[in-house]
């Protein structure tokens, strides 16, 4: 709560009280603008030396006034007691004349909520609540009506009356529903409101799924993707537009030490020199005689020491950024700035972690970060990935992943794994919540290192120290045999990022001593393990298994690799559910899966070396035309080799063989069936083609117009009284609408199993209910006639709105449950009719709204059939 004490106007509001302005991104005019109100509230201010970059007489502030935590005494400030706030605060306090809450005001990233202002409209009290103490514990600030100063109004519908109010005042705030507070605490970040915001929300909109946009670069990343950079640093100029006004001067009177673990030749550390000479700086060969100590990972003397000290601790690509834009900046605020732990975090040794949905500085920030803490990085996802790592959940990957049994995660879990020096629980909900319509890239580099965590892990005070290894001098590569393999890092092997540093690889010593096999990106090579015992033994294993070696490599140089890997589950049948799956072949674990999205493998290309790109253009994956569902055809049965082949080849011609009904170009099949996947994917309004299209694709190795394979339906039509192509043409209409604002019940033990209508009646934009004959907790309520354009659109105009559905089966035992079924449409003034599941099929597969008299299911009638 905000201190509401009103100071003597002869003290002024900030009487006896001291500041220090830190000049960073702050502009001339905007310093002395406040220095002068804080003087006129009788506040003192000790002057800030932007070459020194530390505050002297910190003890003696009340105050630090500052844009961003990113200045070199914030930690120490916070454990003085010292508040630091942003400029704001100063003007917020002086307009209400009372000194505002520090907290709500502060730079500290963790409150991420802190330029938030939000007034609740007409929402429940209770969510009122929640958000309200939700939002304050996060840093951002409440207002009781609307005002300028709010930034975020939180409704349920634009009719609200404060709504109404904010659009007719022309108020520069975002309209958002309650969901994007809630999403934004489930994953402990600020995310986009693009997907939140009235009057038409993307996360309402469950029929339209356009691809989730992709993220732009986060400044959070910008020059901090890779531990050992890849390029000379260029120095700003003296007339730099980039440089923040009145920053800190990185090198000012400051001496650096460079690690003898940098690996830089002498050239380049002689460039590096002058280039801290010239900012102001100076080198020493002493770590005691340093302000900056410079090295590569996380152990010796000068490390242990120079931390403990308190000395500025950062790696190479730290030190570039300093030189590049001259000014300072937290090594511990980026994680590809501080030095890295030789041995990766522990846990991670036995991971391969694959990415998907990152482009650009994004992929390349990840993938060095998947590094640093030990695991394996795969380009390709394989099934014996361990761990996905993704941006948002719509990806061809994130697909295989659910069916292969590999763990999907979001980027917190590896970066606060990272930053905490520990393994982080995969249990965590924050770190398998992907919020609907948000691509997480958005908020990618903006966990810091836990700086305790890291003390306490890598130079506690009683800690014993250990001597690096230095590497051979004169060289800008470290030799491998002065290194031992279980201490060598992929990345290790000279200066460069992991994308460029595919072109040029050395082996590492076969001699080496390890407990552990080491990790490498590059899939082709091998590495034998370290003693003579274990090299024999090894060297057994691979004779015992060359036969399933050739076969593995055989399958490896097949272009493209299989989308999903394996037998897929068989039909969910209407008629014979007593049919059951068919398990994988063992091949499938020895296939790979591509991403298919365009901009992430053209960035790879744009970063791969130039000798490469003619390869990398012509393995590069044919962008996907159709995506087509397959039932009822045998060709695969029992086939999985040949699956895996086929679906290969049809993949490298742009078609990808689905078994989501959810988002279908091509619908393929024998004929009209009636398994969940066909009527569910009719939905979608596919082109329905014969199965002679695939025979026509794979004899020909090219795709055939749809047009020539039409589907032969005319028996089909006759026996159900509708044409499956006017059919299309209604499901067009519909765009997954057919069921809309519909609830439909569904007994237990229907026929074909809930499952199935549930998923057809979904595909349809329905929701349906189990129903076990109990009403305390079901409700259900009328349907809202609709318009003419909307009837049309919904081809609902069979629809009488007040008609209560319950899907069932014409037996004795369901009696009682449709005697239930009826209290509950009375209770709710609504008309029961107890239909067979021939209703909810004919109907998903007509397109329209419909019910026949023989349908429709009552006690008589089964008794009468008996």
């Amino acid at each position: 709560m905000e201190d509401t004490t009103m100071l003597e106007a002869s003290h002024g509001l900030f009487g006896e009280q001291s500041f220090t302005i830190i000049p960073n991104g702050l502009s001339d005019d905007r310093l002395d603008k406040l220095r002068e109100q804080i003087a006129g509230e009788n506040g003192s201010t000790i002057p800030f030396d932007p070459s020194k970059g530390r505050i002297d007489r910190l003890e003696e502030l009340t105050y630090i006034v500052s844009e961003t935590s990113d200045f070199p005494d914030y930690y120490r400030a916070l454990d003085l007691m010292i508040h630091v706030v942003k400029p704001t605060w100063v003007t917020a306090s002086l307009s209400t004349r009372k000194t505002k809450n520090p907290r709500t005001y502060s730079p500290d990233p963790a409150l991420f909520m802190s330029d938030v202002v939000i007034c609740c409209g007409d929402i429940p009290t209770g969510d009122k609540e929640a958000i309200e103490g939700g939002v304050l514990a996060m840093g951002g600030q409440i207002a009781p009506g609307l005002s300028k100063q709010v930034t975020h109004l939180i409704a349920l519908d634009l009719s609200e009356e404060r709504c109404q109010l904010a659009i007719s005042k022309r108020l520069q705030l975002m309209i958002v529903l309650p969901h994007w507070f809630d999403d934004c605490l489930k994953v402990g970040r600020r995310i986009s409101e693009r997907p939140y915001t009235l009057p038409e929300p993307e996360i309402l909109n469950v029929v339209d799924n356009p691809p989730i946009p992709a993220a732009r670069t986060s400044q959070q990343i910008r020059d901090a993707t890779s531990p050992d950079p890849l390029n000379t640093p260029v120095p700003p100029t003296p007339s730099a537009h980039l440089e923040p006004p009145r920053a800190i001067k990185a090198f000012a009177g400051k001496s650096v030490k460079l690690g003898d673990d940098l690996n830089v030749s002498n050239k380049l550390r002689d460039i590096i020199t002058g280039m801290i000479k010239a900012g102001g700086g100076n080198v020493v060969g002493k770590v005691e005689q340093a302000d900056i100590y410079v090295c590569t990972f996380r152990q010796g003397t000068d490390y242990v020491n120079a931390s403990q000290s308190g000395k500025d601790v950062g790696n190479l690509s730290w030190l570039y950024y300093l030189i590049t834009h001259n000014v300072w900046t937290n090594p511990m605020r980026r994680m590809m700035h501080y030095p890295r732990p030789r041995d990766g975090i522990p846990g991670f040794e036995g991971y391969k972690i694959s990415i998907s949905s990152y482009t650009g500085e994004a992929r390349v920030y990840l993938e060095n970060l998947v590094k640093a803490t030990g695991a394996e990085f795969t380009k390709t996802f394989k099934q014996d990935n361990t761990h996905l790592i993704t941006a948002h959940k719509n990806s061809e990957k994130c697909e295989a992943a659910a069916e292969w049994g590999v763990m999907v995660l979001n980027h917190l879990w590896l970066e606060e794994s990272y930053a905490k020096c520990k393994k982080m629980p995969t249990t965590d909900a924050r770190y398998i919540y992907f919020p609907p319509r948000t691509n997480l890239g958005e908020v990618l580099g903006q966990t810091e290192l836990d700086r305790d965590a890291v003390e306490k892990t890598y130079f506690a005070k009683n800690r014993k120290v250990t001597s690096a290894v230095k590497p051979a001098a004169q060289s800008s590569v470290v030799p491998a045999s002065s290194i031992p393999v279980n201490k060598l890092h992929a990345d290790v092997q000279g200066q460069k990022s992991p994308v460029a540093d595919k072109a040029r690889r050395t082996k590492s010593a076969g001699d080496a001593k390890t407990p552990l096999p080491p990790r490498h990106s590059d899939e082709k090579e091998n590495h034998t393990p370290g003693s003579r015992g274990a090299k024999d033994r090894a060297m057994a294993k691979m004779h015992d298994a060359a036969p399933d070696i050739a076969k593995f490599e055989k399958e490896m140089k097949r272009r493209g690799g299989v989308v999903h890997g394996g037998r897929r589950r068989t039909d969910d049948e209407i008629e014979d559910q007593s049919k059951k799956s068919q398990g994988r072949d063992s091949i499938a674990s020895k296939r790979s899966i591509d991403e298919v999205e365009e901009d992430e493998e053209s960035e790879e290309e744009s970063t791969e070396a130039p000798a490469k790109n003619k390869k990398a253009k012509k393995d590069k994956l044919t962008p996907i035309k159709f995506r087509m569902l397959v039932s009822k055809d045998e060709r695969w049965t029992n086939n999985d080799e040949k699956a895996s082949k086929d679906k290969a080849r049809l993949r490298e011609l742009g078609l990808f063989i689905t078994d989501d009904f959810k988002k279908v170009d091509l619908l393929c099949a024998p004929k009209p069936v009636r398994t969940k996947k066909f009527v569910a994917a009719l939905a979608c309004a596919p082109t329905l083609v014969s199965t002679t299209y695939l025979d026509a694709a794979l004899k020909n190795n090219k795709l055939p117009p749809p047009e020539k394979h039409v589907l032969e339906a005319r028996d089909f039509e006759q026996a159900n009284g509708f044409r499956m192509d006017e059919a299309m043409i209604r499901a067009k209409q519909n765009k997954h609408r057919l069921l809309k604002d519909w609830t439909i019940f569904c007994t237990q033990n229907v026929a074909g199993g809930f499952d199935t209508y549930k998923d057809i009646i979904e595909a349809n934009g329905g929701k349906c209910a189990m129903w076990k004959g109990r009403t305390t907790s079901i409700t259900a309520s009328k349907r809202p006639k609709n318009d003419a354009s909307t009837e049309e659109s919904q081809n609902q105009k069979e629809d009488e709105g007040d008609v209560l559905y319950l899907i069932s089966e014409p037996d004795k035992k369901e009696f009682a449950n449709w005697a239930k079924f009826r209290e509950l449409a009375e209770k709710h003034d609504m008309i029961p009719r107890i239909v067979k599941t021939e209703w909810i099929l004919c109907v998903a597969m007509a397109q329209y709204v419909h019910c026949k008299e023989e349908w429709e299911l009552s006690e008589e009638k089964v008794k009468a059939s008996k």
